[in-house]
């Protein structure tokens, strides 16, 4: 008898060390390229120079996101399928706390002054874990799962993640803040023109935040309510058009319960609008990406509730890209203004009198200027500093104390994709 070669002999296949080892390496690389895992690291420092109830404060945030996405097609052949799913882990927390008033927040008082520093008093939290569907040539996309808002919708325009706090949307709409994920379903719809239609509905649940389930109590039981946005917008990036641009507008109903802040009377429903633009004005290059270029971005928010904190709030400002010669460094300078709620208002200058004896009169309107930059020190490490005056800060955070002062707050926010350096 002749001796059989090395390896396993069936009919018609004859399988060898070799063609295992030739086909676990194709299914290694196959799922290689149909999953893909993020691990960014990023640490946010605040330094209050003198504003607020109780200035001269610092503050540390850190956020290590880490995710993934799967391509569903390529893994079990299901067309235009894909899943997302991603957890932060909140570590270097300093400052943060509930209620806000005795943390970082209550002590730079201000809305402005306060909202950038992330108030997670948890060790973590599910942000995202969805099913993403796209159907008619792409044209139609579908997520269904756990996410935020800010996920899908243009609500951060500002080149910058210390500041692009928007107080409508942070406390009339009812989404949770980033990244806490909840239940919502989001659909959008593309046309060829670069204009778009979508829509989503997402729990409101900030027990979940406050009884500090990290993300894994799904029981819809305890939400105040639900969100609704709806909205149009127009999109195109270098790729597409020279002068990129991006417009959105939104109008929103969130359900939750609605508290008055003069005599706690309750009232469900709120609604308003939001407004984000970004529209490149010139550029210098001859590459889709420009060496160097000019930039003008800005908001409108409204609310249509007399129960809510602030009534409408407005930004405007100019990004330069390209600065000093860095093609990936941007420069950002903006002026933002915000009106407190008239009932706002008048319950802050009922808790100060009460608190301090003061009949102190509160100010409306706030107003800030900054400037921050992006700076790519290399592939995957960036900066972005921060700094910002506020005029006439309003209390937001410490209604019952002194009337605060003028001042300054600066940060800096840090990014590092680990995942990148490690090759993933």
């Amino acid at each position: 008898m002749n001796a059989q070669p090395s390896g396993t002999w069936v009919p018609g296949v004859r399988v060898t060390a070799l063609s295992i080892a030739l086909t676990a390496f194709a299914c290694a690389a196959h799922a290689q390229e149909a999953i893909k895992l993020d691990l960014q690291v990023w640490n946010l420092s605040v330094k209050n120079l003198d504003t607020g109830p109780d200035p001269y404060h610092y503050a540390n945030s850190g956020n290590v996101f880490a995710g993934v996405e799967g391509d569903l097609d390529a893994l079990a052949n299901i067309a235009g399928a894909s899943f997302s799913l991603q957890y932060v882990f909140f570590p270097f927390m300093r400052g943060e706390g509930q209620p806000a008033q005795d943390s970082w927040q209550g002590k730079a008082g201000s809305f402005f002054a306060g909202a950038p520093m992330h108030n997670d008093i948890d060790t973590g939290y599910l942000a995202r874990f969805t099913w993403n569907q796209r159907l008619l040539q792409d044209r139609l996309e579908l997520a269904v799962g756990r996410s935020n808002a800010r996920q899908h919708f243009y609500m951060a325009n500002c080149e910058n993640v210390i500041t692009c706090n928007d107080p409508v949307i942070d406390n009339s709409t009812g989404i949770l803040p980033y990244p806490y994920g909840s239940w919502g379903g989001y659909t959008r719809y593309r046309f060829d023109s670069g204009y778009y239609l979508h829509s989503g509905v997402f729990e409101s649940n900030p027990q979940h935040y406050f009884k500090r389930t990290k993300g894994f109590d799904w029981d819809p039981g305890d939400a105040s309510g639900v969100t609704w946005l709806a909205g149009v917008g127009a999109k195109a990036d270098f790729t597409q058009d020279p002068y990129a641009y991006h417009y959105e507008l939104n109008g929103f109903h969130n359900t939750g319960e609605q508290i008055d802040p003069m005599d706690g009377r309750l009232r469900r429903g709120s609604d308003g609008l939001l407004f984000k633009f970004r529209q490149t004005l010139a550029r210098e290059g001859e590459a889709a990406v420009p060496e160097r270029g000019w930039q003008v971005f800005g908001a409108w928010s409204w609310s249509a509730d007399d129960m809510q904190p602030f009534s409408h709030f407005a930004e405007v400002g100019v990004t330069r890209l390209g600065p000093f010669g860095r093609p990936q460094d941007t420069l950002n300078l903006k002026a933002s203004y915000l009106r407190l709620g008239a009932r706002q208002a008048a319950w802050q200058e009922h808790a100060r009198l009460l608190a301090t004896g003061r009949d102190e009169r509160t100010r409306r309107g706030v107003s800030r200027i900054e400037l921050n930059t992006h700076w790519q020190v290399t592939r995957n490490l960036a900066l972005e500093p921060s700094v910002q005056h506020i005029f006439n800060p309003d209390n937001f955070y410490n209604p019952s104390a002194p009337v605060s002062g003028d001042g300054a707050v600066i940060a800096l926010e840090v990014m590092y994709n680990l995942g990148s350096a490690l090759g993933l």
